[in-house]
């Protein structure tokens, strides 16, 4: 049977029935420290699972913050990560998308670096709730932590601590916030690749996003994403 068209129309008003038609959306943790990786993982993730067809959702937060938002289920996976311990119920992708350079940043201090034990006479600033460096830094046993990047060589810059420990690329806010003498001292004090964490409850998709982040691997997507990343995040420090 026919029906009229005001049938039709009135048909096409209604509500969808809850869930019809409907894909979850993956809920991706980003740390909310700004850092050229971040960004290439987003990029990165961004492509992966699109090729997949999964619709995904990145959300920034402070480090304290996303462990327990991942404890209590709120989300599904963590964009990149160096360490693999800490995070319980956690599925590593076993393709690293990221690269991070950990080096030591001074103003009067020049010693050579030799790993994180070439720290232990110096008081050392690091940004708080990086569970990398919180890890490695156990050694050394007088540090400060700051809020933010800003915060860490304002304070580095003050005199409050006499080196300071980050990303390579954190150079970048020295140079925008003027504090030009502060140097870093050579070579760096690490290095580890970054792999992206799924939330057990999300184990069906390890299988298939490995195979896709394989494939870009071997396409030189990865490496694509990763150079152009880095060479618009350094046009924009200069």
């Amino acid at each position: 049977m026919r029906l009229p068209p005001w049938i039709l129309s009135f048909l096409l008003l209604l509500p969808a029935a809850p869930g019809a038609g409907a894909t979850e959306v993956l809920q991706i943790y980003m740390p909310d420290v700004p850092r050229p990786s971040t960004e290439i993982a987003r990029r990165i993730l961004t492509q992966a699972y699109g090729r997949l067809g999964i619709p995904i959702n990145f959300f920034a937060a402070p480090a304290a913050r996303g462990l327990s938002m991942w404890n209590n289920g709120e989300i599904d996976a963590v964009g990149a990560r160096l360490l693999d311990s800490g995070l319980p119920d956690a599925i590593k992708i076993p393709v690293p998308i990221v690269y991070e350079e950990g080096v030591v940043y001074t103003v009067k201090r020049r010693f050579k670096v030799a790993g994180y034990d070439s720290l232990k006479p110096y008081t050392v600033g690091y940004i708080a709730n990086i569970a990398y460096l919180k890890d490695k830094l156990k050694v050394v046993p007088h540090q400060i932590t700051a809020p933010n990047l800003e915060s860490l060589f304002r304070m580095l810059a003050a005199g409050r601590t006499e080196v300071a420990v980050d990303s390579r690329y954190a150079q970048c806010t020295a140079k925008k916030l003027g504090l030009n003498e502060i140097a870093i001292l050579e070579p760096a004090v690490d290095a580890g690749l970054g792999y992206h964490y799924l939330h057990a409850r999300r184990q069906s998709l390890a299988a298939p996003l490995e195979r896709v982040l394989r494939a870009m691997e071997k396409d030189g997507t990865l490496k694509k994403i990763q150079d152009e990343t880095m060479r618009e995040f350094m046009a924009q420090c200069n």
